[in-house]
């Protein structure tokens, strides 16, 4: 699904205000069409739209029918329309890219939306509504890459989810866009990633038992060989001590996130990247 509902109409901003006098007529089917697909009236919005399109040959139209079928999870019928619309050029193609990058993320391939939308950033650099659209692919992109339990909660659960979170969060803040709800989903995931990124014992009792008993008992050892003047016992002592010691640290600590993935794996319904 979409991340929000304004991703359906940002796009219209692309839109230059100074279109051909000739399409003037047809054009107030299509703002009204806007308008309705706005206020959430999906029905009259198509009809204006459909209209629109009988007094024209413009792709601005198919977009708008397109938007309708996106509004309403109909992925397939909304890409038809925006072929359409991206055949006929210009800026109505631009709203036709814009709109199957959105038909990806709602189909579940946020990533294929974040590859398409910046090519079209690179090449629009300065453009607002390019960039926001780029950054709520990244968050989408980030959602869909994690693990989901049974009650929608997501969950790192893998070194790839967490490296695409920690991506789509740099990328976020790096666009700018503005978008206060973007940003602070950008730092929240970037905390997230920062706790799961810190390491722990696991299980933290048992691994703190036996480092101290090892680091113990090689001292002990080490002690036992210098009183006796056996520098092989010391040896063994300094070397046993520290194979042990390598041993719990590589079987025992686990970084948050890996812990986490362990506890939650019962609950988890949908496994991630």
């Amino acid at each position: 699904m979409l991340r929000t509902w304004q991703d359906v109409i940002v796009k219209w901003r692309l839109l230059p205000e100074d279109l051909p006098v000739d399409q003037r007529d047809a054009l107030q089917h299509t703002h009204r069409g806007r308008s309705a697909l706005v206020d959430g009236r999906l029905d009259e919005a198509l009809a204006e739209f459909e209209a629109a399109a009988s007094m024209r040959p413009d792709p601005l139209d198919r977009v708008g029918v397109g938007d309708v079928f996106l509004a309403r999870g109909a992925w397939r019928t909304a890409e038809e329309n925006y072929r359409v619309a991206l055949l006929g050029g210009g800026v109505g193609a631009l709203l036709a890219q814009v709109g199957l990058a959105l038909v990806q993320i709602g189909k579940g391939n946020a990533a294929g939306a974040v590859a398409d939308l910046e090519l079209l950033v690179a090449d629009r650099p300065e453009d607002p509504t390019l960039r926001y659209y780029l950054a709520s692919a990244w968050f989408s992109a980030a959602e869909q890459c994690r693990s989901r339990t049974a009650d929608d909660v997501l969950v790192i659960t893998s070194e790839a989810q967490l490296r695409i979170c920690a991506d789509a969060a740099n990328r976020i803040l790096s666009l700018k866009t503005g978008d206060e709800e973007l940003d602070r989903g950008a730092n929240h995931l970037l905390a997230e990633v920062d706790a799961g990124r810190r390491w722990t014992w696991s299980p933290e009792g048992i691994a703190v038992s036996l480092a101290v008993l090892t680091v113990a008992l090689g001292m002990i050892t080490v002690v036992a060989g210098g009183l006796l003047n056996n520098i092989v016992l010391v040896f063994i002592g300094v070397t046993v001590g520290a194979a042990l010691l390598y041993g719990i640290v590589h079987r025992f600590r686990r970084q948050t996130w890996h812990r986490r993935a362990a506890e939650m794996a019962p609950h988890i319904v949908k496994q991630g990247v």
